[in-house]
């Protein structure tokens, strides 16, 4: 009996639409990333400006010291977030790869793998 693996890969149309979905759903997940971003963007922009604001106005008092420190934790989820996008683009563009190599014949078993000229990079 053949395991589910295999029958999967003898069936070229299910696995091109497996990817095609992995391809749509990573998309969307990007765009949910994305608007968190700018929600997160929108918030370390004010941020900015009113540490801006109070060193110029006011210079190193203890609310200049808060407004900086506010500043600094604003920017941790742009700076997670960010990362994660790239990371989820790498993903996106392995299923796209996966994709490609699908449509040119390859097996269940190359799938992901980079030549060997594209690891030295």
């Amino acid at each position: 009996m053949a395991s589910y693996v295999e029958l999967l890969a003898e069936d070229p149309q299910r696995v091109r639409q497996a990817l095609e979905r992995l391809i749509e759903h990573q998309v969307a997940h990007l765009k949910e990333l994305e608007e968190t971003l700018e929600g997160y963007k929108v918030v370390l922009d004010e941020h900015i400006l009113r540490t801006l604001i109070f060193r110029n106005a006011f210079g190193a008092t203890a609310d200049t010291l808060t407004a900086e420190t506010d500043t600094e934790e604003a920017s941790k989820p742009v700076t997670e977030t960010m990362r994660q996008h790239e990371r989820e683009t790498q993903v996106l563009a392995a299923y796209r790869e996966a994709l490609a190599q699908i449509e040119a014949g390859l097996d269940l078993e190359s799938l992901g793998k980079l030549p060997v000229g594209e690891l030295a990079e």
